[in-house]
Parts: C-alpha cells; structure tokens; sequence
C-alpha cells in the first residue's frame, strides 16, 4: 500500500513539474509570438509610410503628412518622428492617451505578474524614405508593448486554468485505470516502426493489427498522416517546380531550369560532350507587332508542342524558353554527330513553324550552337550565344562551332576504338572520397570510383566515352570490366574501405547482369562494403527494373544509393519503393548559393530525411563552398576539394 502511494505521489509531482514547465514553456512562446507580432505590425506600419509619405515630404505636403500620420497613430503605434534630409528639422507625433485613460487603468504598463521571467519589449524602427531613388527623410516610429504583454498575462492565466484542470483529470484517470493490453501495444509499437519507414503492408495484415478497435483506428489513422505528409511534401517540389521552373506561356522550362540543368550536366570535373543551341525567333516579334501579345503567345504554345514532339524524346535533352524571343536546347552526353543531327531536327521544326505563319523558310529566325567537352557551363552559353550573335550578323540560319580543340572521331572510328579498348581491358580506377560533415567522425563514408579508358594512347574519363557506350550497347562489357578490375585488386589486398560505383542504364536493366553481378558479390567481394548508385534518371525513366535490382544487390549485403538527386527538380516518390542508403544532392545546387537553390535544397533534403535517408553534397569546391553547407540537411560532403586519385594498392608486408 505505501508503495502504491509513494508511486501515485511521484506521478503527482511529476505531473506538477511538467505541468510547471508547460506553462513556462508557453509563456516563453506567447512572449516570443507577441514580441513577432509586434514586430510585425511595425513592419507593416513602417511599410505603409514608406509607401504614402516620400511624395508628400517631396512635396512638403504638411497638411496629408498629419493627415496620415494621426490615422497611423494608436495605443500601439505611440510615437512616430520624421527628420528632414536637407534641414534635418525633426516633427514629432505621439498618441494622444487621456482618451484611453480608462483602458489605460486596465492595462498597466509597468509591471506583469510574469515580469521577472521574460516579457514583450516595445518597437522601435528606423528607416529612410526615398522618393526617386533620393533620400527626402529619416522616420522613426515606436509600438507600445503594453497590449502585447496584456494579451501574453490573459492567455497564461487561461491556459494555466485549462492545463491544470486538465492535468487534474487525467491523474484521477491514471488512478483509477491500470495498465492493459501489453500485446496489443507491443503489436502497434511494430506496425508503427514499420510506418516510420514508410511500410504500409502492416495496415494490410491481419496478423498485426492490435485488437484494440480505437488503437487500431487511431494508427489507420496516422498511416493516413504519414502517407498524406509524404505526399505533401512530394507535392511541395512538384509545386515549386512549377512555379518557379516553368514558363507560363509556352509550357517549357524557364531559364532558371535551364541554368540547373546546365550545371548539373556541365560542372567541375564533368569530362562529358555536350552541346548548347540558342535560337533567336524574331519573326515572334513581327507577329506581335501585327497582330497582338494573344497570337504571339498561342503561337509561343504551338511551338512548344512543335520542339517537344520532334525532339523531346532524345535522352536528357533539355528545352527551355529563355527571353521573350530566344529558346535554348542542352544535349548533355551528346556526340558532335547527335548534336548535328538533333540540329537539323530543329531547324526543320522552326522552318514548318514559321511558314505556317506566313513566313518564308529559313528567314525569321537564327541559330547558335557549339558542342565540346569539359567546357565549364558558363562558357558553353557565352560561346553558344556568341554563335547565334554571329549568325545573325552574317544573317545565316546557324553557326555551329566547337567549343575545344579536339579531333573529330566519326562513328565508326569510335565504334572500333572502344571495342578494341574493351578487349583489352584497357582502364584503370580512380577514386575520391565522401567524407562526413561531422567532424567527431573523421572517417569517410565511402570512396567513390571513378573510370578511365585508354583511347589511342590517351587516357578518357567514362563521361568523355559514355554516349558511344550507349550509342553501341556496350555498358554491360563496360561494367563488367570495371567490376573485374576491383575484384582483381580486392585479390591482391582486401578491400578495407566502402567503395561505390555507378552503373548503365543497360546494366540496370539486365536481369542476367543483376544475376552475374550477385554471384560475384557472393563469391569474389566483400558486398557489405560496396554501394552501387543509380542515377534519378534511371529511377525516373525505369524505376521497375532499378527496384528489383536495388531488391537483389542488397539481399547479397550490398548497398544502394541514388546520384544526381534532385537533377530534375520534380517528384521523387520513387525513393520510397527504391529504399536507397543515400542521396547525393545534384551538384548544380552547389555550383550557386541563392535562395532558390537552398529552398530546392531543403525540400528534398526533408524528403530524404523522411525516409531516414542519408543526404550528400556533391560538387563541393572549396573550404568555403564546405562552410555554406547546412549542417541542418546535409550529413556527408563530396567534390574537388578533395580530386579523384589513382586508386593504389599497399605494400604487402614482407
């Protein structure tokens, strides 16, 4: 019995505590919202000055100036001062209190039963007023607290009343129920752990469900919840996408969306071919001469659906409106030979469009393009602009130009190179290592490998030979010849460190190559130290193939992560079906520190984190491009702040 009320004692005063700690939190939080609310209404007030007051200063309009400023003027808003620029001459307005002399009595302003813990302190602001970019006056205007903190003492003594009544019923509750049901709670404990990461069977199984009715409905309810906030969330960058990445007329991406792409295709250390176009359409501005903004932006849409039908099926490409008059066209992982063709495509496109308007053939419009490898992304659109600049003065339909010096390989040529390389098994590794932003763990999350290829007795990055791969379905013998060479090193010295590699979207998407490659992890490697990534594009464009894949790999105790996350900056419902180790952030939300970037960045960042889905930021240059990283979202680091390195066997001990 006394053990009874000793317990019943120490929940009492646990719950006087807590209860003790709620009210002190919330009075923490009322002050806080009162003291933003505050501060916001003399945003506003100071806003609303800003807006009204520059013309009649400029004007010396006494008369609106009181006008104005005696509407203004509250038992909130108590003071508001205006200093001349030029004269420095100073008017004041106070409140006139003796008509809220009885509030007043009502609400003092000195003191509040909560003083002594923390209370709303008055707002003061201070700004300049321009009138044509030219300073006319100073302002300076003060909010009285003395509601605020009215408001702040109303609410904690009703909260208080509320909360201890509260407390008090249900501790005469926990006295009169025991505990029940054990089973039952362990059941919902499981099923909610399942919830957590996003495992819905449990709601579909009998034999998981607690027998508790209003338990059960009260998960069904936060498996509801947790499938609704994901889908918010999901919705949430679906939502930004659209409104910050898309122009409104033609349906194409904007420049903003362009410029991401760019960078996340073209930036540092990206040894890939790509080509930029930039089409001038001046005969845009003839039709809206003639004939209006509507026919130009029906006909804006018309071409649209003209440039998607002809060539948005080309892997990667990427279309965008980027001026009222010019679109632009990315082909990342492009030959010289694709980009030519892709240019004829085009050309003949804007030719059928612009002699349904009337217009002759090849006249109205002109075309820059270049094509290169390992050009930095800002070049690629000086150059491809450079280009287009040059046609039109040369008044040509297009320019095409190569953005390095390189010799040009025909097809065929390529085709016997790389298949020679192959044979002989002509590559070697690099690596370069992901590092953890948590400096109380200094060792690195995984090395990523990185290949290279001997062609005509120089060495090639996979970037600079990828698109031929493609091209001649060689990426299954590319892979297997990059798997090979690690199971040889992993011979001659144990692999110690985790290591990851990419794959091709063909390797992918080979059952028999998943098979070889799960009776490889089994027999010649250490599988629980190997990562295998799948870029978002193989996630997107083949999510089947990629999740029975992620499925095998990892019941051989591999891991599985996904690269470029984020490249597209649209849904990414796949990470829950793919269930991925980690995310490497695209590297074109490192190549730029804005808003947008980190706003982007965020969301996928809490996405990924929904999942419990480790976050890694590629395309990191420097200590200082490291120190922008928000520790908040991101776990681990990755990029030319630490460069790929041969990979090299230590010495066996004799």
């Amino acid at each position: 019995m006394i053990t009874k009320r000793l317990s019943l004692l120490l929940v009492y005063v646990s719950a006087a505590l807590l209860l003790a700690i709620f009210i002190t939190g919330q009075l923490f939080m009322n002050t806080h919202e009162q003291q933003a609310k505050l501060a916001q209404r003399a945003d506003n007030a100071t806003h609303q000055l800003m807006q009204t007051l520059p013309k009649f200063i400029a004007y010396y309009d006494t008369d609106s100036i009181k006008l104005i400023v005696n509407a203004m003027l509250s038992p909130e808003l108590t003071s508001i001062t205006l200093t001349d620029q030029i004269t420095s001459e100073a008017a004041s307005w106070s409140y006139d209190v003796s008509s809220e002399r009885i509030l007043a009595d009502k609400m003092p302003t000195s003191s509040y039963w909560f003083s002594s813990l923390t209370q709303v302190a008055p707002v003061e602001r201070v700004i300049e007023l321009k009138n044509d970019d030219a300073v006319v006056a100073s302002l300076a205007l003060t909010l009285s607290a003395a509601k605020a903190n009215q408001n702040v003492a109303t609410r904690i003594a009703s909260l208080l009343a509320s909360a201890s009544l509260l407390t008090l019923g249900l501790l005469c509750v926990f006295t009169l129920i025991s505990e029940k049901h054990r089973r039952a709670l362990r059941k919902a404990t499981s099923t909610i752990r399942q919830l957590a990461v996003q495992d819905f069977s449990s709601q579909e199984s009998s034999s998981q469900r607690s027998g508790l009715a209003l338990l059960d409905s009260a998960i069904d309810s936060l498996a509801q919840q947790v499938q609704r906030l994901i889908q918010s969330l999901n919705n949430e960058l679906k939502t930004l996408h659209n409104s910050m990445m898309y122009d409104a007329v033609s349906g194409l991406p904007n420049r903003q969306y362009f410029s991401h792409q760019l960078n996340s295709w073209m930036g540092e250390g990206h040894d890939a071919q790509s080509a930029v176009f930039i089409a001038n359409m001046a005969w845009m501005d003839t039709i809206y001469r003639r004939y209006g903004y509507a026919a130009r932006d029906e006909t804006w849409r018309l071409l649209s659906n003209s440039l998607q039908s002809a060539l948005g099926n080309q892997t990667n490409i990427c279309i965008a409106r980027i001026s009222e008059t010019e679109v632009a066209l990315l082909l990342p992982e492009y030959s010289e030979e694709q980009s030519r063709h892709c240019l004829h495509t085009l050309i003949s496109t804007l030719n059928n469009e612009v002699t349904m308007a009337g217009f002759d053939a090849n006249e109205g419009f002109h075309i820059g393009v270049v094509h290169g490898h390992a050009v930095p992304s800002s070049q690629l659109m000086s150059l491809a602009d450079n280009a287009m600049q040059r046609a039109i003065q040369i008044n040509d339909v297009f320019v095409f130009n190569r953005g390095s010096e390189e010799q040009v390989i025909d097809r065929e040529t390529w085709r016997s190179l790389l298949t020679d390389t192959l044979r002989e098994k002509a590559i070697r590794l690099q690596w370069q290592p992901v590092n953890r932003l948590d400096s109380a763990n200094s060792k690195p999350f995984h090395y990523e490998v990185f290949t290279q290829a001997l062609i005509e007795h120089q060495w090639q990055s996979a970037g600079r030979i990828m698109p031929y791969i493609q091209l001649f379905s060689k990426g299954i013998e590319f892979d297997k010849i990059v798997i090979e060479s690690l199971v040889g090193m992993h011979k001659l010295q144990s692999l110690e460190t985790p290591i990851a590699l990419n794959l091709t979207d063909e390797s992918l998407s080979s059952e028999a190559f998943t098979n070889w490659l799960v009776q490889t992890l089994n027999a010649a490697l250490p599988s629980e130290k190997i990562f295998f990534e799948i870029s978002e594009a193989s996630a997107r464009n083949n999510l089947k193939a990629c999740i029975s894949f992620s499925d095998k790999v990892r019941d051989a105790g591999a891991f599985v992560g996904v690269d470029h996350f984020g490249r597209y900056l649209q849904e990414v419902e796949y990470l829950a079906k793919l269930k991925p180790s980690y995310v490497k952030l695209d590297q074109a939300f490192s190549q730029e520190q804005n808003n947008q970037n980190r706003l982007f960045t965020e969301t996928l960042a809490n996405i990924a984190d929904s999942l419990d889905i480790t976050v890694i930021a590629t395309g990191v240059k420097d200590e200082e491009n490291k120190t922008r990283l928000n520790r908040e979202f991101i776990d681990a680091y990755q990029g030319f702040i630490h460069p790929p390195v041969m990979i090299v066997l230590k010495e066996q001990a004799v």
